[in-house]
């Protein structure tokens, strides 16, 4: 019951009462006890009020992550069609109109820098889910920093020396077993942080042994970073001076990092002197070099597909399509027989997959602008339980490899796609291994063979 004190306050009573009965059992009394509840009251509905904000917030949070899926996805379709022409502009151009080049080359590295953001957004989704994985091979730490160091040094600026160091590293020690591309991803976040703050002087990169962890430093002549800065330069969109970016590479590094069980710091005190030295060490196995047939075969395998190739292109957009079969035409399967069929939507495709065959299908995940119901994942799955045999290659802005690869796709393009090289060795051990075809009675072939086991000219 509710109650009003002389003082104006409310309390709330819980009152038990029961009867008192006599000799023959006429009510002669009652007996009653008042508990005074206000306070398990106040408390129990101060409760009810977190547990509803916490489901607002997560709520809240789910929804931007799926925002951010969404729109990486989105960004990516035109960027995809910008970096797969500026890939096919004929390399004539530098020396016909030196102008243009220059142009194309800003363009390239401003798809590049977008795409590097869109990649830190769905990074920071993997970290909260927990679903950031390593993936280890045999790798050159010297061809990771050289390609690290040529990827960026037009973006340093003018005035400013950047300096690979590497002479600690020989034959013998630079082979290990690693994650080459978010290892690439952590010293690129290092190195692309120094190149922002660097206006004059210079930044040096080397690598050294200390046991089996190996240790990268990052020496810059920027202005340093002060003391009270320090403690927050790993917290995620954290940006000094404002400075381009989304300040989120910092953050990725160091959970790579410490997935490999690695350690990063930076070095810095403005108060003595200019200059930040940022400090990576990570253990890693190391490794012999690769046989030089293993080289010559990996060299082999990027040479562009020479064999007449079909093709079916599901995607929505004509930008996409079109732009995708100039790149293969162009660096990928350059037959000039390789013919190219396209569709815009998933229902469409699966028609005209019963009346034709084709060696290689790229499925888009999300069709909407063509009216499609079917999502690529459930493209692929059709596929696969109607006993198509072709190699099906999953293309998105969004991670969801798993589940292409789950319905029975070989591999997954992420947009912006892959490097030439990498499309050309996918396609080629695909083609080879189709784990489909013998349901059609279709048999693999290999690059230089005709159908009947034949060397081609």
């Amino acid at each position: 019951m509710e109650l009003e004190t002389k003082t104006k306050e409310t309390r709330y009573l819980l009152v038990n009462a029961t009867t008192r009965r006599g000799l023959k059992s006429q009510v002669t009394g009652v007996v009653g006890v008042a508990q005074d509840v206000t306070d398990d009251r106040n408390h129990s509905a101060e409760l009810q009020k977190m547990h509803s904000m916490r489901a607002s917030q997560e709520t809240k949070v789910e929804t931007e992550r799926n925002m951010t899926a969404y729109f990486a996805h989105e960004l990516r379709n035109p960027l995809h069609a910008i970096d797969i022409a500026l890939d096919l502009m004929p390399n004539s151009l530098e020396t016909v109109d030196h102008e243009a080049f220059e142009l194309c080359r800003s363009m390239k590295l401003c798809t590049s820098f977008m795409s590097t953001i869109m990649n830190n957004l769905l990074d920071v989704r993997k970290m909260e889910e927990g679903k950031m994985t390593l993936h280890l091979k045999v790798t050159s730490i010297s061809k990771i920093m050289g390609e690290v160091e040529r990827m960026l040094r037009p973006s340093v600026k003018s005035g400013v020396k950047l300096i690979l160091n590497l002479v600690d590293l020989t034959k013998e020690n630079t082979w290990i077993m690693a994650d080459s591309h978010r290892l690439q991803q952590i010293y690129t976040n290092v190195i692309t942080n120094a190149i922002k703050y660097t206006t004059k002087g210079s930044i040096t990169l080397s690598f050294r042994w200390d046991g089996n962890f190996g240790v990268f430093h990052c020496v810059d002549t920027g202005p340093g970073i002060p003391k009270s800065q320090q403690k927050d330069l790993f917290g995620r969109f954290v940006q000094r001076g404002g400075a381009p970016g989304t300040g989120l590479g910092l953050a990725i590094s160091k959970h790579l990092v410490e997935i490999c069980g690695g350690s990063i710091h930076f070095i810095s005190d403005p108060s003595v002197g200019p200059g930040t030295t940022c400090v990576v060490s990570i253990p890693f196995s190391k490794c012999f070099e690769p046989t030089k047939p293993l080289i010559q075969e990996g060299m082999e395998a990027c040479q562009p597909i020479k064999r007449p190739l079909r093709f079916l292109i599901i995607d929505d957009l004509s930008m996409n399509r079109t732009m995708l079969k100039r790149r293969i035409k162009k660096f990928i399967a350059t037959s000039p027989e390789t013919t190219f069929c396209d569709v815009v939507n998933g229902e469409e495709a699966l028609k005209i997959c019963e009346k034709e065959d084709f060696d290689v299908i790229v499925v888009d995940q999300f069709m909407e602008e063509a009216g499609g119901v079917l999502l690529g994942t459930d493209v692929v799955l059709a596929m696969r339980s109607r006993k198509i045999g072709s190699v099906i290659i999953g293309c998105s802005g969004n991670d969801i490899s798993g589940t292409f690869l789950a319905h029975g796709c070989q591999y997954v393009w992420k947009k912006p796609m892959p490097k030439n090289d990498i499309i050309i060795k996918q396609l080629k051990t695909a083609l080879e291994h189709v784990p489909f075809t013998k349901e059609k009675g279709w048999t693999p072939w290999k690059e230089g063979k005709k159908d009947g086991g034949e060397e081609l000219d």
